[in-house]
């Protein structure tokens, strides 16, 4: 499979539809969505993804929503920094650690959440193409077994 950010789009776009009554609920809603979407992902090796944690992140995520924080550069640098925590336990066929994920998606974040919330779609499009961009960056590494084994090092796809 491969990343198909119309894919996390779609999943972001359905929870987002109506508000949700519990402020955990939208947390939780945007770590499933990225985990199902990390899971569609292959290493450049050419390996499926494996695993990803998201229980915790979805209740980072929660606690951040639920704080009501008056200031939208806080909300977006605490769930960035949520989702890098998530972004380390990506685990992919032939992974020799953990990706590289540069914090380069903490800007589109912050001035995502700094301004009026859009509708349901439209904030669904933007965290997604956020996310997607990101994840893209990542580089993962790990070794293709033989006698020598191969060495591979990349973006996922």
């Amino acid at each position: 499979m491969a990343l198909v950010k119309a894919t996390l789009m779609m999943e972001l776009a359905g929870y987002f539809a109506a508000p949700a009554p519990d402020p955990m609920k939208p947390g939780k809603d945007i770590a499933k969505a990225y985990k199902n979407y990390l899971l569609m992902g292959m290493n450049t090796g050419g390996f499926p993804a494996s695993n990803v944690v998201d229980a915790p992140t979805g209740m980072t995520i929660g606690g951040v929503f639920a704080q009501q924080l008056p200031v939208g550069a806080a909300i977006g640098s605490q769930i960035a920094t949520a989702l890098t925590t998530m972004a380390l336990t990506f685990l992919s066929g032939q992974q020799i650690g953990p990706p590289v994920a540069a914090p380069s998606h903490t800007p589109g974040l912050i001035q995502l959440f700094s301004g009026p919330q859009p509708a349901g779609m439209a904030f669904a499009k933007e965290l997604a193409n956020v996310l997607d961009t990101w994840t893209k960056t990542w580089v993962v590494s790990g070794l293709i077994p033989g006698a020598p084994p191969v060495p591979f090092s990349g973006p996922l796809s």
